[in-house]
Parts: C-alpha cells; sequence; structure tokens
C-alpha cells in the first residue's frame, strides 16, 4: 500500500517522524517531503498552553484516503504518502499533523505535500479547542463540509 493514514489518540500515542520515514522510503524516489505542523503558543494574540483535537474517526480516514488518492492522481501515482492527525489533548510543541511524501522527484513531493495540507484543513471533520494561559477555552471555527453554492 502506498498510502498512510490515522488518527492518532494523543493519550499514550505519539505523531511518529521515524514512522513517517520508514513508510515513504523507496529506492525509486528522489525526493522526501516532510510536513510536520505542532500546537503553538499563541493564536490571535493570546497565549496558547495547549489544543484539544476533536474528530469524526472514520469519516476523517475516508476524507484523508480520498484527499491523498486525488493527490497521487494528480501530481505522482508512483508516490508514497503518510498522513496522520492528532487527536484528544496537545500541549504546545506536539506534533498536531504529519505529512510526509516520497516522489520520484522534488516538485511533485513538494506539490503533493502542500495539496494535501490544504484540502485536509477544508474537507476534514477535525475540530480544535484552544487553551489559553488565563484559564479560558475556545472552540476555533472550522470550515463548513458542504458544498459552496454559486451566488447568481
Amino acid at each position: 500500500m502506498s498510502i498512510h493514514t490515522a488518527v492518532v489518540k494523543t493519550e499514550g500515542q505519539k505523531i511518529s517522524l521515524e514512522n513517517a520515514k520508514k513508510f515513504i522510503y523507496s529506492r525509486d524516489n528522489g525526493a522526501e517531503s516532510i510536513f510536520i505542523g505542532r500546537v503553538r503558543n499563541k493564536n490571535s494574540g493570546k497565549k496558547v498552553t495547549a489544543v484539544t483535537y476533536d474528530a469524526h474517526d472514520q469519516a476523517v480516514i475516508k476524507s484523508f484516503q480520498l484527499i491523498c488518492s486525488e493527490a497521487k492522481n494528480k501530481f505522482d501515482n508512483n508516490a508514497k504518502i503518510f498522513l496522520e492527525h492528532a487527536k484528544g489533548y496537545a500541549p504546545v510543541g506536539e506534533i498536531s499533523i504529519l505529512i510526509a511524501v516520497g516522489s520520484g522527484h522534488r516538485d511533485e513531493a513538494f506539490k503533493i505535500c502542500r495539496y494535501i495540507l490544504e484540502e485536509v484543513k477544508h474537507q476534514s471533520p477535525i475540530w480544535k479547542k484552544e487553551h489559553y494561559a488565563d484559564g479560558e477555552e475556545e472552540w476555533l471555527p472550522g470550515h463548513s463540509l458542504r458544498p459552496k453554492k454559486e451566488v447568481k
């Protein structure tokens, strides 16, 4: 299989860069592109201490598989793709998303990685609650999963 996708529960599990690198390695690939998204310590002027991600696991995996297949079809059918996203409580510095792509050439590897990141943000049912240093919490607005209607 050339696509690995998972939702990783943060309670006791971690997203593994080593697993990603092993998965995408191939002697056929001349390029590897890796994107690591981490929980950052501030957003919109507020000091963030952690994030809680919630997700509908089956729907997320389905969207990940579709997005990765689309990326392969669009850029390189022989690419190997590893995609994992955190679920649950993740403190600042923790990996929240990891996308790794092995491809024949660098241009395709970069394009696939970027395509997947943007599409996950727009298509996958993952919700994010930020925890702030002042004790407040806030669910951030997400993207609608409904297709946009054209305005006539």
